[in-house]
């Protein structure tokens, strides 16, 4: 019988913020990303291998995020940006020698630390964050999972759209890893039926997915019609939920119950989603019980006015942040390594326990966003070392996982997402009403195109046709009504939006009418948004003809 395992899946996104401005919102989400997630990351998961430890780990790289990791403006920048915080560092901890010992020490840490961050990007890494990613691929540490293109909120764009966000995505991961990748995250896990079809097509054959939808608890509502989102079932325990008969496929293994601890094939597909675990990844990511919330785990939210770093620990959640305390080093490596032995023996409890109860295997899988380990959690890339040395025997990556026990029960999933309610209502609302009216329009007025492929290859008016594909695609991205919805940046998402629409637009024109003497508005519009070069409107199949 196949062995329990663990499948710690973590999700790798940011919007194309290359050349779109600086702090607070633009292209230092990238570089702070880098220097506090993905470096941090690079560097424990190649230590571990270094010395022959035995794990696995399944990654999501969205094409968007690797097209910026790997482009050389991004890069160089990322540098400058990299010496600044080691200066930074340098002075804090010079100037305050004298006046504050404490606070000049962790300066101090802070500055050791970065400079052996950038030894590693310069000299271990050699400035290439993907490569180093697809180096663990390669040895087989890690799964690299593709996403849409632009992290399209699928259930919301028209075929089409939703075709060219997976094909674009897919072969951007392949031109930039070098691997074919089997498996996909799903923007926002967000799902509707009918949607695995098209994974399948793509040659996807496994996507993750929130509890509640295999449970049976997600949204009915006609695609793209804002105000017709209603629930459809609740109930159901924890791990498993009656699934009503009529819904049923009849001419597969069909279930009457779902388990989160297993993958299911989604409806008459041959594509798989594998649920996570909402107890065990909620006891990372809640807000309210996760561990980032520990008294002595550094404060995210609180800065030194001059230089920008954060010498105060979150204290408690209810203390002003004029009011937190110093932040100690030892204190949060010693919680540290407590939750990451309070995590194991859940993982390994719950695997216990579902094997006592049904006789079967489990794959116990937690996701997350990867941006929360040391970005977001600072201390929370040091736990996951600790977790992989402990867990490591029973980690597996998905696509292991299904290798060693293909999945041969059918469930319906439920449509909807991992936001709030499981619903759309996050992304699709009155306050984004209107970006979905500009998705639709732009979307109409690419597919309206005269298809490239009758066009000189390299003529202007195909390459404009081409541009105005990347712009459609970056105007979809579900990042924009995020921001807005939510508040954390929405003067910034909808300006960048409406940049994106205003570009796509004139690309359309361009691809109508241009002649040689348009050749650089052209270039000047592929140098802006420099992503997806291979993208071809007439090879997707858009145009009308």
């Amino acid at each position: 019988m196949v062995d329990d395992a663990f499948a710690l899946v973590l999700h790798s996104h940011l919007p194309y913020v290359r050349g779109a401005g600086r702090w607070p919102h633009g292209e230092e989400w990238i570089h702070e990303a880098i220097l506090g997630t993905y470096l941090p990351l690079l560097v424990v998961l190649h230590d571990l291998r270094d010395e022959r430890v035995r794990y696995r780990v399944t990654i999501g790289l969205t094409p968007t995020l690797l097209e910026q990791l790997a482009d050389r403006d991004v890069n160089v920048r990322f540098l400058e940006y990299i010496d600044d915080q080691v200066r930074r560092a340098e002075l804090d901890a010079w100037d305050l020698a004298s006046a504050d010992t404490d606070r000049a020490a962790l300066a101090e840490y802070y500055r050791a630390s970065y400079a052996r961050l950038r030894d590693a990007y310069r000299v271990r890494f050699s400035g290439d964050i993907v490569g180093a990613f697809a180096d663990l691929a390669r040895s087989g540490e890690v799964e690299i999972l593709t996403s849409a293109a632009t992290h399209g909120y699928l259930p919301l764009l028209d075929e089409a759209s939703v075709a060219a966000q997976l094909a674009v995505g897919r072969a951007t991961t392949e031109r930039l890893t070098g691997l074919v990748p089997t498996g996909i995250w799903l923007p926002e896990c967000a799902y509707r039926p009918g949607l695995e079809r098209t994974l399948e097509a793509q040659g996807i054959t496994h996507f993750f997915t929130d509890a509640d939808l295999l449970l049976g608890r997600g949204v009915t509502r006609s695609p793209r019609r804002f105000g017709t989102s209603v629930p459809i079932r609740s109930g159901g325990s924890a791990s498993e939920a009656r699934l009503p008969a009529d819904e049923l496929d009849d001419s597969a293994s069909a279930v009457t119950t779902a388990d989160v601890l297993r993958p299911y094939l989604v409806a008459d597909a041959s594509v798989a989603a594998i649920a996570r675990h909402p107890a065990m990844s909620g006891q990372v990511w809640s807000a309210a019980t996760g561990y980032p919330g520990d008294p002595a785990y550094r404060e995210f939210h609180r800065k030194d006015d001059r230089s920008g770093l954060r010498y105060w620990s979150v204290t408690a959640t209810t203390v002003e942040l004029g009011a937190k305390a110093p932040y100690r080093v030892a204190d949060a490596a010693a919680r540290a390594r407590a939750h990451a032995a309070h995590f194991s023996a859940g993982v390994r409890r719950t695997l216990d326990e579902h094997r006592a109860a049904t006789g079967r295997p489990g794959l116990l899988t937690t996701t997350f966003d990867s941006e929360l380990f040391g970005h977001w959690w600072f201390e929370g890339v040091g736990w996951l070392g600790l977790v992989l040395r402990d867990l490591g025997p029973i980690t597996q990556t998905a696509a292991g996982w299904l290798a060693s026990d293909p999945p041969r029960e059918r469930v319906p999933l439920a449509e909807g997402s991992w936001g709030t309610g499981n619903d759309h209502s996050t992304w699709d609302n009155p306050g984004t009403a209107w970006m979905w009216d500009g998705i639709r329009e732009a979307a109409a007025a690419v597919g309206s195109l005269q298809s490239a492929a009758g066009l000189r290859p390299n003529g202007v008016r195909a390459r404009a046709a081409d541009q105005a594909l990347r712009e459609l695609l970056l105007l979809e991205s579900s990042d924009w009504p995020f921001l807005v919805t939510t508040g954390q940046a929405a003067d910034y998402g909808a300006e960048r939006f409406r940049a994106h629409a205003e570009r796509l637009h004139r690309c359309v024109e361009l691809a109508q009418r241009a002649s040689a003497s348009d050749a650089a508005e052209i270039a000047e519009l592929e140098r802006t948004d420099a992503v997806f070069p291979d993208a071809r409107l007439a090879e997707l199949g858009r145009g009308s003809g």
